[in-house]
């Protein structure tokens, strides 16, 4: 069955912990046995280093030689049948604030997504973990004005409520959180109150299920009923048609057993099946909601 995963770590991973490309958890031998049809990669910088930009750049090239094919230009048709890959971003520290460095990156490999923030103040916005109530930032308005010239959605993920709400009002390309889940369920910054998962279904977006176990269940390690929940729970609200999967690998490391690489969506999709989902909605599920919305997204474009 076609799967897509809207978000992992895996360039950062090498980059920045020195990992050799067969020692992530997404490779493409895994990627294969997983059936993912497309695989994000997150160009992820942060001001923690201290050159986001030249990481970036490090990030991209690295990306240009992933041996996978890139879906950088036009999406073909119909949804690839061997595993692919498309760059986002997390985090727009490596932008420096500048819309030609966005440009530039963008020109390169073409940017799906762009994350506005991670975990720290930038130039754009307030993440999740330090503010709620600061909106966007007059840059961050520019950034968005620029993305949906380009089709380039808003990675909600990370970012503040206050930005969050500044971006459905305001961006043409509907928005998306890569990997983020239902606060309600748990309790953790990161994750989505259900007035903003109804804002994202309001807008046919995208919301991708995580699967780190800090924001699946607090308080103890996650199993495979907790990413159900999350599942359930959105689509219980009308969301069957803009949930998938966020995976977060090479960014976690705790997760439900069961779900540790991209080899165990099959099984998974399988005990969705169990669960009582049908076909029609295991295949929105596991990839077409996704694809349709990267779809979405670049017929947008101004």
């Amino acid at each position: 069955m076609f799967t897509t995963d809207a978000h992992c770590d895996t360039l950062y991973n090498i980059v920045v912990h020195n990992y050799a490309p067969g020692d992530c958890t997404v490779t493409p031998e895994r990627l294969k046995a997983g059936n993912i049809g497309i695989q994000t990669f997150a160009m992820f910088t942060s001001f923690r280093r201290p050159d986001p930009y030249a990481d970036g750049m490090v990030m991209k090239e690295l990306y240009k030689k992933l041996p996978l094919p890139r879906l950088d230009g036009k999406l073909p048709d119909a949804p690839p049948v061997e595993s692919s890959a498309v760059f986002s971003c997390e985090g727009g520290e490596a932008f420096k604030g500048s819309i030609d460095v966005l440009r530039e990156f963008d020109d390169d490999v073409h940017m799906r997504l762009i994350a506005l923030t991670w975990n720290y103040e930038n130039e754009i916005g307030m993440p999740a973990k330090l503010d709620a109530t600061t909106g966007l930032k007059p840059t961050g308005f520019e950034f968005l004005r620029e993305m949906d010239t380009r089709g380039i959605a808003a990675d909600v993920s990370h970012l503040n409520e206050a930005g969050f709400w500044d971006v459905v009002e305001k961006a043409q390309v509907a928005p998306l959180a890569s990997h983020s889940n239902c606060r309600w369920l748990c309790d953790h910054f990161r994750n989505l109150t259900r007035e903003q998962v109804r804002a994202l279904i309001d807008r046919k977006g995208f919301i991708g299920i995580n699967f780190y176990s800090d924001f699946l269940a607090s308080g103890r390690e996650a199993v495979l009923d907790d990413v159900l929940r999350h599942i359930d729970a959105i689509c219980e609200m009308g969301g069957e048609d803009i949930i998938g999967f966020g995976s977060d690998f090479d960014g976690i490391d705790v997760w439900p057993e069961g779900l540790a690489n991209p080899a165990d969506f099959p099984a998974f999709i399988e005990l969705l099946r169990d669960h009582g989902y049908s076909q029609a909605q295991l295949e929105k599920i596991a990839g077409l909601n996704y694809w349709n919305f990267l779809k979405k997204a670049e017929e947008s474009a101004r």
